[in-house]
């Protein structure tokens, strides 16, 4: 007679957990969401009219210490005023447009193979 309370159930799934790396797989998660996001804000990085350096050029994502950052190297100072405006230059919202276009998209990238990880 087989016992239908739900804790064999639960046991079996538990058991599964406890086999995922959840630092890799969040990692791994974080860095591929990062890369889409990346690929969705470069149309939308303005272009400086002068002949220095563009943003949407030096646009990375890093993994170190655990951790995944996006940044614009070598342009990292100016973007907040490109992005938040300035008393003379109007705000563009370029970063934060993108994100609230893509949210539930990065958001399903991030969990998804967190999940999948854990059906095993």
């Amino acid at each position: 007679m087989k016992n239908n309370n739900g804790f064999q159930d639960m046991l079996d799934y538990t058991s599964q957990l406890s086999q995922v790396d959840p630092e890799k797989i969040t990692l791994e998660s974080l860095e591929e969401a990062a890369q889409y996001f990346i690929e969705k804000l470069l149309p939308h990085i303005p272009r400086s009219l002068m002949k220095k350096k563009h943003m949407k050029d030096h646009i990375k994502v890093e993994v170190k210490d655990n951790e995944v950052t996006i940044s614009f190297d070598g342009t990292h100072f100016y973007w907040r005023f490109v992005e938040n405006g300035t008393a003379n230059i109007k705000a563009q919202h370029f970063v934060e447009g993108t994100w609230q276009q893509y949210r539930n998209n990065i958001e399903d990238i991030m969990t998804q193979k967190i999940l999948k990880e854990m059906e095993g």
